[in-house]
This record gives structure tokens, C-alpha cells and sequence, in this order.
């Protein structure tokens, strides 16, 4: 039996009840500026005025949201609120229609136009890009907007390179391209000029000081943090790593080391540190410095014998929070482990005990505890000792001070100065920390204790 097939025609045309008046289409515009350049902030302005008037002009429309965002790349939408709120607005039925000035303003990563255009359209909402005349509902729309939306990244991406060949064509001429925001101890004059910020700069100085008396990049960052002292932004917000940063940052010597970092993805503005895969330049001399070339060679110095040192016993960390001048400098001299302060609540006197001999990591060695007081009378007594033979010491420190590096003349100097004061009865925390490099219990009676000068005496209690 033959089948018949019935074409219902569609109703093109929506009846409506007599007194229903048609529903107004709620329509957003997004803006976007990627610079704040003042050339281009009446572009901005201009975009907010012209949308505003379009879309309340319009009789059929009514305003549903103008959404902005003004100094904002477009490459990503991670910083762009603007964005990332219309898109909220459209997801939760506040919009019907988007338009835009252009697919590079909407957005400059091809995967991100992609993703968000159709997550619209899948709401059934459509973008009108006036500039290319597209509307994403369109049959051809797609096709049209991915081509141009690959355009659009590859300009952004040209925009990048441009940029980048810039600042490096810069470099090789030896102009420097200076942010001081995060830059400790100075500000830019009218010519971009490096210049000392003097109360920013005495916190420089001060932390070069004590980072060369001994103390830890911890002890350092809590006691400034204790004392309320303002960073670069104003507040008393002080990391290990900031500190660190502010020793090895070249600037504070005068210096400038030229193309640290690159931007290894113009999309996501990934900056990548540059260990030799693009050129760096140096330049020596280039502003006042903060501190003396003698105090910068002699702290870079003291980084990395800190660094081996830490490399040598296993350290992780960058130091004690409590000013404790033994912390990661007493070692168990049957299995070299580090040995680890206890001091409980009620407890007469602390102690120390090797790491590995605490229960709860395995029990792997079988060293005894030794007292706080022990270490402290072992330096003492070590110290003495250095003090009994200054004057055959003195001829080593003060030939070290006119030709050894940097630390050693430091160092030595120092010495020099405070074993002129004579024997010790008492351990006095602030020697200890400048000039003890271990101490290595060979059993609670007897230790060795080795200065930073390589002096090392074996102690019986």
C-alpha cells in the first residue's frame, strides 16, 4: 500500500493575544580597550556613549547590560571581568542579544572567541560583530568567525613579537626597560632614570646587613614584619623569597641585568625565566647604588655557600623563624642527620636530638640527646680557644683581608675586631650566628665546632 505524505505548512506568522504587546529584545554591548594610552581612552568612551545610544534608541530593544573592560589584553579572559560577567548574565537568562565593535575586541585567542560564541549561540543567543557585519546565527557566521578570529590572533601575535623585537633592540643599545613598582629603593625621575628612594633604601641596606651578620632570609622577613617596616607597596608584607629577592637583585649594586625573563606564550602572558635561551645584557655602573660593590660580592658569596651548605646536609628550608642561631647548624656525627631542638612546655632545659633517632621516622639511629647548655658551653669554650691564639690568627685574617674574595675580607675584618673584646664567659647568640658554621655531636660530651673562618676545635664537656 502506497504511503501518503502530508506537508503541514509552518506558521510563520506568532498569534497573540489583543492586548499582548511583543516582547523587547535585551540587548548588551561589551567594550573593550587593551590600552590605557589617553589616545585611546576617548576610543573607550566613545564605545560606551555609542552602544548606550544605539541600543536606547532603538524602540524594539531595551539595555540588558553595557559590560567593559578598559586596559585589559585580549589574548585571555582570566583579567577580563567585564567579559567573564556578561558572559554570567547571558548564562543565567538576563540577555538575548550580544553586539560588539569587533571579533579582535571581543577577544584576540581564536580558542577563546570559539568557546564562548558558542556556548551563546548554544543558548540560543547571537553576537553581532558590526566592523565584519557578522552575526554567529547566521548560516555562514561560523565559518566567517573562525577565519577571522585566527586573523585576529595572528595580529595579536605579530603585535607581541613587534613588542618584544622593541624592547630588545632597546637593550642592545643599552636602554633598559624599568618598572620600579616592585623595585625596592628606587623610584624613575622625569627621564626614567633610576634615583634612590633614601627611606626605601635604608631597609636595602639593612637587610644586606644582617644577611652578612647571619641571620636566616626567615629571621629576616619576621622581624621586619614584627617591626611593622613598609615594603614597596607600602605595607609590612614580608616573605623568605622577597628577601632573597632583594640580595640577589643586581640593581641594588647599581647594575642592570637586561632580559631576565621572556613571554613564552603572547596568549596566556606566560613570562618564563631566561636561562640562556635568549640573549641577556649587563650593564655595569649604570645608577647610584644602594650598597657597596664590596657588600654585594660578599653577599652573593654568602648566598651560594649557604646553598652548598644546605645542598651538603640535606636542608630544605631557608631557615628558623625563632632567632635560634643553632638551627640547621648541629649534626649527628654517627649518621650526619640534623639534629632538631625540643623544648616543651614545663621542661627545665631544652635539648637537642638527631632526627633520625625520633621514634616516629624509623628510629635509624641510636645517638643520644644532647643539652641546649652543652652547645652553648662548647662555643664558648671553642670561641676561647680562638681567642688564645689571635695572634697567630691575626696574620691569617689580615692577609685574608687584603687578598682573599669578597666574604673572606668581610669576615676577617670582622674577627679581627671582636676577638680584640677577649675570651667569652657566656654565649653570646650574635657571634654565634655570624661565625659558627656546625656543630657535630660525637656524644653529648664531646663535640666538634668548626667556625665559618675553617677553624674547627674538638670539644670535652
Amino acid at each position: 500500500m502506497a504511503r501518503k505524505v502530508t506537508v503541514i505548512p509552518a506558521n510563520q506568522t506568532k498569534r497573540s493575544n489583543s492586548g499582548e504587546q511583543k516582547k523587547k529584545l535585551r540587548v548588551a554591548a561589551y567594550c573593550r580597550v587593551s590600552t590605557d594610552h589617553e589616545d585611546q581612552e576617548g576610543s573607550f568612551v566613545n564605545q560606551v556613549e555609542y552602544y548606550t545610544s544605539m541600543i536606547n534608541s532603538n524602540p524594539e530593544w531595551t539595555m540588558a547590560g553595557l559590560f567593559s573592560d578598559e586596559g585589559i589584553s585580549g589574548t585571555g579572559t582570566k583579567k577580563r571581568t567585564g567579559f567573564m560577567d556578561m558572559i554570567k548574565a547571558c548564562e543565567d537568562g538576563k540577555v538575548d542579544f550580544v553586539i560588539t565593535k569587533s571579533i579582535s575586541r571581543f577577544a584576540r585567542n581564536t580558542a577563546d572567541s570559539l568557546l564562548y560564541s558558542r556556548k551563546l549561540k548554544n543558548l540560543g543567543i547571537p553576537i553581532l560583530f558590526e566592523k565584519e557585519n557578522v552575526n554567529t546565527m547566521d548560516a555562514s557566521g561560523e565559518l566567517m568567525f573562525t577565519i577571522l578570529s585566527s586573523l585576529a590572533q595572528e595580529e595579536s601575535r605579530n603585535i607581541s613579537e613587534n613588542t618584544q623585537w622593541g624592547i630588545r633592540s632597546k637593550f642592545q643599545q643599552g636602554i633598559p626597560h624599568l618598572n620600579t613598582e616592585s623595585l625596592l629603593g628606587y623610584d624613575k625621575d622625569e627621564e626614567g632614570n633610576l634615583v634612590i628612594n633614601e627611606e626605601q633604601a635604608a631597609v636595602v641596606r639593612r637587610i644586606f646587613r644582617d644577611f652578612l651578620e647571619g641571620w636566616t632570609v626567615s629571621e629576616i622577613s619576621k622581624r621586619l614584619n614584627e617591626e611593622g617596616v613598609p615594603g614597596v607597596h607600602g605595607k609590612a608584607s614580608w616573605y623568605p623569597i622577597s628577601i632573597e629577592r632583594v640580595l640577589r637583585n643586581e640593581k641594588h649594586v647599581g647594575d642592570i641585568l637586561m632580559q631576565k625573563t621572556y613571554t613564552s606564550d603572547f596568549l596566556t602572558k606566560t613570562m618564563t625565566d631566561n636561562n640562556g635561551e635568549l640573549e641577556q645584557y649587563y650593564i655595569k655602573d649604570n645608577h647610584d647604588g644602594i650598597v657597596s660593590r664590596e657588600d654585594w660580592d660578599a653577599a652573593q658569596l654568602e648566598l651560594e655557600r649557604r646553598e652548598r651548605f644546605r645542598e651538603t646536609h640535606g636542608i630544605r628550608n631557608t631557615g628558623s623563624c625563632n632567632y635560634d642561631p643553632f638551627y640547621s647548624r648541629i649534626f649527628c656525627g654517627s649518621c650526619g642527620g640534623k639534629y632538631i631542638r625540643k623544648a616543651w612546655k614545663g621542661m627545665r632545659e631544652p635539648f637537642w636530638k638527631c632526627e633520625n633517632a625520633e621514634k616516629k621516622k624509623g628510629h635509624s639511629c641510636e645517638a643520644e640527646n644532647v643539652m641546649e647548655a652543652s652547645l652553648k658551653a662548647a662555643v664558648v669554650t671553642a670561641w676561647n680557644s680562638l681567642v688564645a691564639k689571635r695572634d697567630e690568627k691575626v696574620k691569617i685574617w689580615e692577609n685574608q683581608a687584603a687578598t682573599g674574595n669578597a666574604l673572606e675580607r668581610y669576615r676577617s675584618r670582622l674577627l679581627i675586631a671582636v676577638t680584640a673584646d677577649g675570651p667569652l664567659e657566656n654565649e653570646v647568640p650574635e657571634l654565634t650566628r655570624m661565625f659558627l658554621e656546625e656543630i657535630v655531636v660525637n656524644t653529648p660530651t664531646e663535640l666538634t665546632v668548626r667556625f665559618l673562618d675553617g677553624t674547627e676545635t674538638r670539644v670535652r664537656l
